[in-house]
């Protein structure tokens, strides 16, 4: 059954690895921008300070001075202040004066930062050098009652006219205005003159008075505009011959500006937006790879799982190429398939096996039995021995099967007591009197077990040894505190069927004849029982040679 896309493994790992790219990317692209834009918003107002207070002082200058003549020392003050050179030319790009390092040679209008015109003041750079230096004061118009026209400057007929204040909206430098102050009255007049000529023109009756903020009265409500004009024409006439001429402001080298690939521009966030998309695309498409790797084994072991629980126990899963856990975990199942195909092969060889030792003594005796009953045999002595023979070896076979199923249940029950080996090993040789068995026990030797259960263990290798040896051949039954070791010089084990002797119904000799066959649990009944024990057992053998089983038990002392 095929897992819904929707639950499949592959798209929960591409998930959560998508979700997190994204939002890796997504809040590395956010900080990256953000904190950009505040080091190019940091720079730039420092640039900006540091251009205003540049234009502000030679503001400065260029209202207080006829000409550029005298600047060079405040033009190096400023450069060294703001660590770049700062070149002063004029309209045309001719330089005027430059500090160390800027270019000698005539530079293009357009590269300039500012212009400098005491009276076209840009009010955005001097407010930001200083923000008192284009403070004026606005007063509300106000209307005084009282009567007459002309100029008024009778002080006695003034306070009788009706005026209107007209503040003043000149760009002018403020510290060029001031030099009125210092120029005396004929400057001042001819301001006044000036502004009286430019409201005539316009069909508009003259100044009542001017103030030193420049601001007008009036004696009229209307044409607040055209008189802020008229008075802001004739300031800059008169100062025009005073202050220094209009000039062009340029900071930084001559070198062309650099091209910067992030300069948070819509084309650098678009560049921004596209590298974070491919780094977003690449980072899901190695997701997507990451995942089916992980995916394609376990599919794999998955099918392989179905075939075999179809039946079909020679399914595998590929995984010599692979170090990692899916790797680890496709080779436990390999394994986990192999040992499942043996104990297959286990049980129907059991099957065949079991049928078998049961079937020949059962017929034998229900043969002799019914032969006995329709009086074609007579149950002497000798028929009476041989039914016994076939029923014995029903007891043993049935035994032998109880105890391996308790055994490996866990539910063997052991009774251990101190076991003289010496005393157990020749009581155990009694049972079988043969030239070939000889006993060999180390004074005082015990061990710590059950004696009934060490004693099947003990029967059940003198049995396979003496089975596989020749009447010519010897075994040896050995004895050492904890350790009991069987010795034969038999026909030997295969090398390839050393690490299976152990296994259930395993028999190297495949034949079931009563001399060799045996029925396959006798080694199996012996490794449950010495594992219960605590203890260990190995089998060392040579094809042609013979064979040694040594097994160990824990004395009291280590138990």
């Amino acid at each position: 059954m095929r897992v819904p896309w929707h639950r499949s493994l592959f798209v929960r790992l591409f998930l959560l690895g998508a979700i997190t790219a994204l939002v890796a990317v997504v809040a590395a692209t956010w900080a990256t921008a953000r904190s950009t834009t505040v080091a190019v918003q940091e720079q730039q107002q420092q640039s900006l300070e540091a251009e205003a207070a540049t234009y502000d002082a030679l503001m400065g200058y260029a209202a207080t001075h006829p000409s550029w003549d005298g600047a060079q020392r405040l033009v190096d003050r400023l450069a060294s202040a703001s660590g770049q050179p700062v070149t002063v030319t004029d309209r045309s790009g001719r330089v005027l004066v430059r500090s160390q390092g800027a270019p000698s040679r005539a530079l293009p209008p357009s590269s300039a930062r500012a212009v400098i015109d005491p009276l076209d003041v840009d009010v955005a750079l001097l407010s930001s050098a200083s923000p008192t230096a284009t403070a004026t004061p606005t007063p509300e118009p106000a209307s005084v009652p009282g009567g007459g026209g002309g100029r008024c400057s009778d002080p006695d007929v003034v306070a009788e006219c009706a005026r209107y204040e007209v503040p003043a909206r000149s760009a002018v430098d403020p510290r060029a205005a001031r030099r009125l102050e210092d120029g005396g009255r004929a400057e001042w007049t001819a301001v006044v003159d000036g502004a009286d000529s430019c409201l005539a023109a316009a069909g508009l009756e003259p100044l009542l008075a001017l103030t030193d903020e420049f601001t007008a009265l009036v004696p009229y409500r209307t044409s607040r505009t055209t008189v802020a004009r008229c008075v802001d024409s004739s300031l800059r006439e008169v100062l025009s011959t005073s202050v220094a001429p209009p000039a062009l402001l340029m900071t930084g080298s001559a070198s062309a500006a650099p091209s910067v690939l992030w300069d948070l521009s819509g084309g650098a966030r678009l560049r921004i937006g596209l590298l974070a998309a491919l780094v977003l695309v690449v980072t899901l498409a190695l997701s997507a790879l990451l995942a089916g790797h992980v995916v394609r084994p376990l599919r794999g072991m998955a099918t392989a799982a179905r075939r075999a629980g179809d039946g079909d126990l020679s399914a595998r899963v590929p995984a010599d190429r692979r170090a990692d856990e899916v790797g680890e975990l496709a080779r436990a199942f390999n394994a986990m398939a192999d040992r499942r195909e043996r104990s297959e092969d286990a049980r129907r060889r059991l099957v065949s096996d079991v049928s078998h030792e049961l079937r020949t003594p059962i017929a034998n005796v229900r043969g002799w039995l019914e032969a006995a009953q329709d009086g074609l045999a007579t149950l002497d002595r000798q028929l009476i021995d041989s039914l016994h023979e076939e029923t014995l070896h029903l007891q043993r076979l049935t035994d032998d099967l109880h105890d391996l199923a308790l055994a490996e249940a866990g539910e063997l029950r052991l009774s251990p007591v101190t076991i003289d080996l010496a005393e157990m090993l020749a009581q155990v040789a009694a049972s079988f009197p043969s030239p070939r068995l000889s006993v060999v026990c180390q004074p005082d030797a015990t061990i710590w077990a059950d004696p009934v259960r060490m004693r099947q263990v003990v029967l059940n290798l003198l049995a396979n040894a003496l089975r596989h040896t020749p009447d010519d051949g010897k075994v040896v039954l050995a004895g050492a505190p904890g350790t009991i070791t069987v010795t034969d010089t038999g026909e030997g084990i295969p090398a390839d069927d050393l690490p299976h002797v152990f296994d259930r119904f395993r028999r190297v000799d495949p034949s079931r004849t009563r001399a060799t066959g045996g029925t396959g649990l006798g080694l199996a009944i012996v490794k449950q029982i010495v594992d219960a024990h605590g203890g260990s057992v190995t089998i060392d053998s040579v094809v042609g040679e013979g064979t040694t089983v040594t097994v160990r038990i824990p004395v009291r002392d280590e138990v």
